[in-house]
């Protein structure tokens, strides 16, 4: 175990760094989309300054159906009923009622989706009045945006609201008498979520070029979020990355988005090489920087309780997306890495959703001990395990989904000549290699997330071979050295 931890934390150090400084940036003075409707300034019983519509100067009835997210008697259909009928003033006010930064926002949040499905909140939302549309989301724009169901453009528009709310509620407490112990790494968080949407990387090379969209914030140390690189609500291709060991929204959040957007355009290059002649127009992509979850450490990694928290969150997630696009679904595939792999796999063997392509790169194991346990359409699964990656072949946390034995085509890392391009493709051998521009994993995986896995070189898995008894951690890999045609 002290071999592996040792290992891990070699190999898990990405591009940004584990640990590295935040990056600062001012507060943005808009929310996006939402402009704010004619009002009133009062003061909430928090010192924040709120705007309330007013009606004739009378107090509006608060939402006590939404209030105790955490106790036994919260009821989320009474919340959800409330939130539909309440008046604009009674949600304004009951909004006051709640911290700026974030922390009863994640209370609600997570109390509604406990109990009430992607589903049934798509079928709420899309019942709604355009105006009271509005209302909830200039009031309530954390709950509003982090709802699985709702439609990413509207959760983007309230994210970057919260953002906001939370960054200026936090800032203004940082160096006064009101200021809390963890405020200066939780500012530091938000300016980190803050920095990827503002593109401060668009001179980093291979950083994408598609528009970023927030899809999903929990301003709560350590934090959660999405960004998605492309239109999340009509792309024709979704590609999830799922991240492992040591990603924080403070440290990774701008690598990982960075990560996402040169596979975007990777994806959308390979698009229009495939579609050109055709009589459609190539397929539109978008590749979602998923962090919603908190990746073990060194202190916690050693079992799967954060898996399998983040393999529930990983569920609602593409549940959500099922169910904002009923109509419309997109081609969806998951992309996993470390220990984000085995997390992947217990979503996708828990019976309650299921996608496309599935990819595990430099996996520790997979909870299930072959691919047709997996909740994946067609058996569309691969594996890829670098022939320097001390991770990959560990079997620490159960079947190694890189021998034959698992069943998945597992990828070819070694490099060589594009069989359709003809351009020149590097190998990837490390731990952190797997997402690396012009690699031959990069290649790979764009070529999945399209749909187009026949393009890839690989060795056909062989469910019917019997495996090793025991894990072994290898160096040197089997489909890193054989020759291709």
């Amino acid at each position: 175990m002290l071999f592996l931890a040792a290992a891990i934390i070699s190999a898990s150090v990405h591009l940004a760094g584990v640990g590295g400084a935040p990056v600062a940036t001012a507060v943005p003075d808009t929310a996006g989309e939402l402009d704010p409707v004619p009002t009133a300034v009062e003061s909430s019983p928090h010192g924040v300054a709120v705007r309330v519509p007013t009606r004739d100067g009378q107090a509006e009835p608060e939402l006590d159906g939404c209030r105790e997210a955490e106790a036994p008697t919260f009821s989320a259909e009474a919340c959800l009923d409330q939130l539909t009928r309440a008046s604009s003033s009674g949600v304004t006010r009951f909004a006051a009622t709640l911290d700026a930064d974030g922390d009863d926002t994640a209370s609600l949040v997570t109390g509604i989706g406990a109990q009430v499905s992607p589903e049934v909140t798509a079928a709420w939302w899309s019942d709604l009045r355009e105006d009271r549309r509005r209302t909830l989301a200039l009031a309530v724009p954390g709950v509003v945006g982090n709802l699985e169901g709702i439609p990413y453009s509207v959760r983007d528009s309230a994210n970057r609201l919260f953002l906001r709310d939370a960054t200026t509620a936090i800032a203004g407490r940082v160096g006064s008498d009101d200021e809390r112990p963890d405020d200066s790494r939780r500012l530091g968080m938000l300016q980190q979520v803050r920095a990827t949407l503002d593109g401060a990387t668009h001179d980093v090379p291979f950083a994408g070029t598609a528009d970023r969209h927030l899809v999903a914030l929990d301003t709560v140390l350590p934090g959660r979020a999405a960004v998605t690189v492309g239109d999340l609500d009509t792309a024709d291709d979704v590609s999830v990355l799922v991240p492992g060991m040591l990603f924080t929204v403070s440290d990774q959040l701008v690598d990982w988005t960075n990560t996402a957007g040169s596979l975007h355009d990777e994806q959308a290059t390979w698009a229009a090489l495939l579609g050109r002649g055709g009589a459609n127009p190539a397929p539109t992509v978008a590749v979602v920087a998923w962090m919603g979850y908190q990746t073990p450490d060194l202190t916690n990694f050693y079992d799967l309780g954060l898996a399998h928290r983040g393999a529930g969150h990983l569920e609602a997630a593409l549940a959500g997306l099922d169910a904002a696009r009923p109509a419309d679904e997109p081609r969806v595939s998951v992309m996993a890495h470390s220990y984000g792999s085995t997390t992947a796999t217990i979503a996708l063997s828990s019976g309650h959703v299921a996608v496309d392509s599935l990819v595990l790169l430099g996996s520790p194991g997979s909870v299930v001990s072959g691919a047709g346990d997996l909740a994946v359409r067609g058996d569309d699964v691969y594996a890829a395990a670098g022939s320097l990656d001390p991770v990959a072949g560990s079997g620490f946390f159960g079947a190694d989904p890189a021998t034959a034995a698992f069943g998945a085509v597992v990828l070819h890392m070694g490099g060589g000549s594009d069989t359709v391009t003809g351009h020149a493709l590097a190998a990837a051998l490390g731990h952190n290699d797997y997402f690396r521009a012009g690699t031959e994993s990069m290649r790979s995986l764009a070529l999945i997330g399209l749909g187009h896995g026949d393009l890839v070189d690989g060795r056909a898995g062989d469910p019917g071979r019997e495996g090793p008894e025991a894990p072994v951690l290898t160096l040197v890999r089997p489909q890193d050295v054989y020759f291709r045609d």
